[in-house]
Parts: structure tokens; sequence; C-alpha cells
């Protein structure tokens, strides 16, 4: 029995170390900077004539616990302590004797604990004695081979000299470089007999090890040369593995081998995948063709060649997750819903590619995002906006260096099934140069004939996509290849009307905004009126995505006085909270005329952003018959402006006009000349502000109108009537002129806008000035 001097359970304070273990008679040089450790040191070197308990972390936490530290440590005694520029120390600790932690007794500001000595045992015998000369000489070995640097022969003279087994023990475990599980070991085993086992066992596996690597060395220099480097070491470390027995490598090629079986690709895929497999187990270990075979055969593994997350389909369900995402769009949904009914009753559709067609901020990309929700499928999106070459969307070809597949298959690869919802975003926007033509390269995949079967230039085999539900999305709808165009199926989104974003603000995007700002709804409130005065005067969108900064900008600010000065009565905000909040109004929108006027007709007009109403102005003065046009017009409306002069002319007898008005200029002038005008739609309006002009009767002030006229006098039909009349409603006009042909379109208008108008159908230009002029 060794005894660790007499020694009573003793209260000291406690350092964690990470990393290392202290053994008792040795010397370490140590970096103190957790703050419990410093406050330890220095309650140390105040206090305890300089003794604290080392103690080994289990982990790498900084935040250290009892729980994280061994029971086993050293008590050591710092020799030196110098504190350095940041705080902390650095120290050289040597150990005295080995302690059992038996109870914590603080944990703040630093550890303190209650320990008792660790009892040694040792049974002196022959084969003690023989083990300890081993011991030496298997270290000399080790040390010869110039392992470790740092040992100098002086040492090993000191080492043979060594009468007690601990020292021993201590010192070639400190130079011997063990992890800390080793280490630990080590300390924790109070039978010197057994630590003497266990170190002969450590110092057996290094001089195994080191012969290995003479081996390696010998073998890979015959084989490789000159070659660089970081090449040596590959190979290096790849003999090593096959002197130890692990022959990793053939186990990831059994792996892989293993993988393509089960990933459930067809027979000439899998064939092409096993061809590839075994010419990477024939290749030379330092052939630079092994990861880039590795990484497409990695590609072919990972790609859900079977999966799929299909599942039943419940079309009330999905109408709801519809709804509940989005309001309005009600014929854009039914056609979806049709879509997803044809599909359940099929159960595989190989119809047209749907296309969401409109302005921005309409709700095209998350309507994606619903149909993947209300499908249960992956939704998988990839936008298309200045997309300039082929090769993205096809893939590159294995021969150049960083080759990947094309943006399909990674959108499959990522979706992880092979059948997810495919949003191809901003489809009108894709470009065409010398690097070829990405729209072409869509052709095949959007063509349900032929996607079964596509082709991925880095993939080189087929792959099936005609369970995938591809979903594009566009603002405009010709600059859309006519070839790609005639294989979508076009949902127009329309914009939304003012009712319509006065009820997403109030249901959607006002509850979002109070959670994103931290702000009760209680805090302040804004009416009906207010939202829509910020859609009229400082919104000008077909969507709602201005809608929502502008809210977001009276959120921020109301975040802003709550802070600053606390959460008080409710903020109520009106006409003058808004304009310190947004500033002066933006936009303006034209309203109608004030009193029947000659020479001046309201027309109506669509723009992306909604419909507006606008004033035809014509006059005449002496001249020599020429027609002046002003107003920034397009070559459309210039057309139509002579189309209807011209009706006029020919018209005048009936009409009771003078025939010699000809001989007179006449100025046609729409305001806002700063903004483009263009379309046949002004027509009617031009020619009733014309007549009114020439036959001094006034129109009245109430109508609006719109239509194309023609040379015989017909009024043909035009689009955008829901904007336009919507505009006029707004505009407080009370009769609307629309083409006959139109009148089908006022199904889409809301019914309590529908009966506050008094709605004209004209088949010519008599029943426009009947129903416009006084």
């Amino acid at each position: 029995m060794i005894s660790n001097n007499n020694f009573s359970n003793s209260e000291l304070p406690l350092m964690a170390l990470k990393n290392v273990a202290l053994f008792p008679r040795i010397a370490m040089p140590l970096v103190v900077q957790r703050s419990k450790s410093v406050a330890a040191l220095e309650q140390a070197l105040s206090a305890n004539n300089g003794q604290v308990i080392f103690v080994a972390q289990r982990n790498l936490q900084d935040n250290a616990g009892p729980k994280d530290l061994f029971k086993i440590g050293t008590i050591g005694r710092i020799i030196s302590a110098n504190r350095l520029s940041d705080g902390s120390f650095k120290i050289e600790a040597e150990g005295i004797r080995r302690v059992k932690i038996l109870q914590f007794i603080q944990e703040e500001p630093f550890f303190k604990a209650k320990t008792e000595p660790v009892e040694l045992k040792y049974q002196e015998s022959v084969e003690s004695e023989a083990l300890i000369r081993t011991i030496i000489e298997q270290f000399r070995k080790v040390t010869e081979a110039k392992i470790f640097s740092s040992v100098l022969p002086s040492f090993l003279f000191t080492l043979g000299q060594i009468k007690e087994p601990e020292q021993l023990v201590n010192l070639i475990a400190v130079n011997l470089n063990l992890d800390l599980v080793d280490q630990q070991y080590i300390l924790e085993t109070p039978d010197l007999n057994e630590a003497l086992k266990r170190i002969s066992f450590f110092l057996t596996r290094e001089l195994e090890i080191l012969e290995a690597e003479k081996k390696v060395a010998k073998e890979t220099k015959k084989q490789l040369g000159k070659m660089q480097k970081e090449i040596f070491l590959r190979e290096q470390l790849k003999s090593i593995e096959k002197e130890l027995g692990m022959e990793g490598e053939k186990g990831e090629y059994e792996q892989l081998r293993a993988k393509i079986k089960k990933s459930g690709m067809p027979k000439e895929v899998e064939k092409k995948a096993n061809k590839e497999l075994n010419r990477l187990e024939k290749m030379p270990m330092f052939s630079p063709e092994i990861s880039y075979l590795r990484t497409y055969l990695d590609w072919l593994v990972e790609l859900p060649w079977s999966v799929s997350t299909r599942k039943s389909l419940v079309l009330k369900q999905a109408e709801k997750v519809l709804n509940r995402d989005h309001y309005g769009l009600d014929k854009v949904k039914e056609r979806i819903l049709e879509y997803l009914a044809v599909q359940k009753q099929v159960g595989k559709v190989k119809g047209p590619i749907l296309c969401f067609i409109g302005p921005p901020g309409t709700g095209k990309t998350s309507i994606g995002r619903s149909i993947a929700n209300a499908l249960g499928r992956k939704f998988v999106r990839v936008s298309l906006g200045g997309l300039h070459d082929e090769a993205e969307l096809r893939g590159h070809r294995r021969t150049y260096v960083g080759a990947l597949p094309g943006r399909i298959i990674q959108g499959i690869h990522t979706a992880g099934a092979k059948d997810p919802v495919f949003m191809l975003d901003e489809i009108d926007k894709i470009g065409q140069d010398f690097r070829g033509d990405p729209a072409a390269a869509l052709l095949e995949a959007l063509d349900p004939e032929q996607n079964f079967s596509f082709s991925d230039n880095y993939l080189e085999v087929l792959f099936d996509l005609s369970d995938v539900i591809f979903i594009t999305t566009a603002n405009r709808l010709d600059t859309i290849p006519p070839a790609l165009r005639d294989r979508l199926e076009i949902i127009e989104f329309p914009g939304y009307t003012e009712d319509e974003k006065l009820y997403i603000a109030k249901k959607f995007l006002i509850p979002k905004l109070f959670g994103q700002h931290g702000l009760k709804t209680t805090t302040f409130s804004m009416s009906d009126e207010i939202i829509l005065d910020i859609v009229r005067k400082h919104t000008s969108e077909a969507g709602v995505r201005e809608l929502e900064r502008k809210l977001a900008t009276v959120f921020r600010k109301v975040t802003r006085r709550v802070v600053e000065s606390g959460p008080k009565d409710r903020l109520v905000v009106n006409d003058k909270t808004l304009h310190q909040f947004l500033g002066p109004a933006r936009y303006t929108h034209q309203q109608g005329e004030k009193k029947d006027e000659i020479g001046v007709a309201t027309g109506l007009a669509w723009t992306p952003v909604g419909g507006e109403v606008l004033s035809v102005e014509a006059t005449k003065m002496p001249g020599k018959g020429r027609l002046i046009l002003t107003g920034h017009l397009g070559e459309v409306m210039k057309e139509s402006v002579s189309a209807a002069l011209s009706y006029v002319r020919s018209s005048a007898e009936k009409l009771k006009i003078k025939n010699d008005f000809y001989k007179e200029d006449i100025h046609i002038h729409i305001p806002s000349g700063a903004i483009p005008k263009d379309g046949p739609s002004a027509g009617v309006a031009m020619i009733t502000a014309i007549v009114s002009m020439l036959t001094k009767k006034p129109v009245r002030k109430d109508v609006g109108m719109t239509g194309e006229i023609t040379l015989r006098g017909k009024v043909l039909e035009i689009g955008g009537i829901k904007e336009k009349v919507l505009a006029a409603h707004r505009a407080g006009l009370k009769i609307i002129i629309v083409p006959e042909e139109n009148k089908k379109d006022l199904e889409d208008i809301p019914a309590k806008i529908r009966k506050a108008l008094k709605f004209v159908f004209a088949q010519s230009v008599d029943d426009v000035l009947k129903e416009a002029l006084k």
C-alpha cells in the first residue's frame, strides 16, 4: 500500500481543465481565462497557500457545472502566476496528490469542493519489475522514432533512475500525448500494477502505428515518386487504414452499391450507375476524376426516383386552404379547383400547364404554395428572371469542372419527392444570348407528352417529370415565346379592388403586423376610412405589397411612440396622425367633371394598377384644317382620334354640323401629359367631345364612357371593364356607357356597385351621343 501522506478531508477552490489532466509531481503551464477559474486562482493565492483542486471536464463547455466534471482530480500548487493584459493569468502549476471529490460546497463565484485523498496500491514482484523495464524500453523506441521531438536524451536517463512506480506512470502518461479519456483513466486507477499494464498497452499501440507508417512510406514512395505532397498524404492515410484492417474505401463502395439498389431507380439508370461505380473502383487512388465521379453517383442515388408524397385529395379541404390563404380571386380559385377535381378523378392529368398572369403583388406565387398545401405535396420555387444560359435549366455536361444538374433536377432533389408542385416564377423575364435559349429548354419540361423522359445534360439519363405539377407565373404575356405560350393555360390574376384591399388589410396584413411589431391589438386602431385613404392616396398598385409597406410604416411609428413614452390610452389613427406618419398624399385620382361642359367628355382607362377616369378635351380655332393631338398619346390612340374625326366629317349632315368645319384647326388634348396613354377604348369619348364642340351641346358631367369605334360608327368590345367601372364609381359618376358586347363582363363587378350605377349598352355612336349630350 502506498499512502499519499496523512491527509484529512479538506475544502479548497476548484479549477476546471479542458482537454488535459494534471498528474501528481508533474509541473504544467496553464492559461486561466474563465471568470470562475480566475476567482478560484485569486482565492488560492490569497488564502490557501496557492493550493487548488484541478479537475478535468468531460466536455468543452465554457459554463461547466459539477455534472460536467470528473470525480477524480489532483490537488496542485501554484508555482508562479502572471496576469495578462486581458485580465487572464498565465500560471505554472505542480500536482501534489490525487483526490476524490466528495461534495461541492459552493459554485459561485468559483467552485469549492470537499475532497479526500485517493490511496494507491502497488504489489512489488518480479513481474512488476519486468513490466517497468519493458515500459522504459518501449518509451525509448518511441522517442528514437522522432515522433516526440521535445523528449531529450537526458530525460530517458532520468526515467531509468526512477524507483517509484507512480512517478514513472505519471511522467510517461504526460509525455505520450494521450487523449483526455486515456489520461483520466490512468489518473483514476488506484492500482499502480494495472496502470503500468495500461501504459504498456498504449506504448505497444504507438509502436505498431510507427511500424505501419514506415511500411506505408516505403510503399507509397514506390508508387508516387514525385507526386504532390497532398496526394502522398492521402495515400498514406489509406495504407494506414489497410494496415489497421479498416478497409474504408471498399466499405464505402459496398454502401454505395447498396444505396443504388435501394433507390428505386429504373433498370436503365441502375445499370448506368453500377457501370460508373465499377469504373470508380478500378481507378487509381490518386486520380483527380474520383471526386467528380463520386459526386455524380451521389446525385443519382439521392434523387427521389420512386419517392412520392401524393395523398388523398379532399376537394373541400383544398377549397378551404385556398380561401384561408387568399381573399378574392374567385375565378382563379374556381379554375384551380376544377384542375384538382380532374386530377382526383383521373389520378394523373396530361393537361396544359397552368400559367398565372397578372401584375406584381396579386398573390401568384403564394397561391402556388397554397395549392401544394392543399394537395399535401412539397413546394419548389425556381425564379427564372434574368436567366440567359440554357445549361442553368438542363445542367452542364460532366466534362466541365464544377458541373451540376440544372435547376429543374436540383429542385426535384431539394423537394425529396418526384411529385412536388414546381413553380417556375417570372417566366416572362427569360432572356437568350450566345449561350442558348432557356425557353427552348422549358418546352420539353412543360410538355405533358414529353416530360416523362426529361433529359438533363449532367445526369445523362432520363428522369420522369410527369408526376410534377408545373405552375408558371408572369407579369406580361407578350414576352413569352409563342411555342412556350402554346403549352400554357393562361389564368389571369386581376388587380384587387379597393374593397378587396380593405378586407385583405383588415383580415391578413394588420393582424400579421401586430405580431411582427410586438403590439397588442388594444394599442391603437384605424378606421376603414383611414385604410382606404392609405390605399387611394399613398399607394398605386394592383397588388398589396406597397399597402403592406405603408401599414408597416404606421406600425413602426406607433411602436416608437410606445417604446419612448410607454403604453398610454388607445391611439386612434386619424387624418392628422396619418399625415404625420406617412407625409402628404403621393397619389390623386381624377374626379368627374363638376359641371356640364362643351367639348369635354369623361373617358375610362385601364392601367396595370387599376382603372382611371380621364378627360378628353376638344376645341377648334381658325386655321388650315389641321388636327393637333397632345397629352402623350400612343399610336393606337392617335388612330382612334383620326377615325373619330373621319366619322364626324362623313356624318356631318346627320349630326347637324356645318360641313365647312374641316377648314378650322381642331385640337384634342388629354390631361396628365407626362403619363403615356394608348389603346382604342377612348374612341367613344373622343367622338363625343368632338361632336359636343361642333354642335355646342354640353356633355353630361355624370356620364363616363369607354369603347372602340369604327368608321361606320359601330362601338366595339374592349377590355378592363371591371377596373374602369370601379374607377368611375370612385370618381362619382352615375351613368356608364359601355359596348353592348361587354354586357357579359358586368358579372365580375361587385353587386353593390352595379346597383349604384346606371349602365347604357351602346351598339353605335348614336346610342352614345343620345345618352351623353344634353
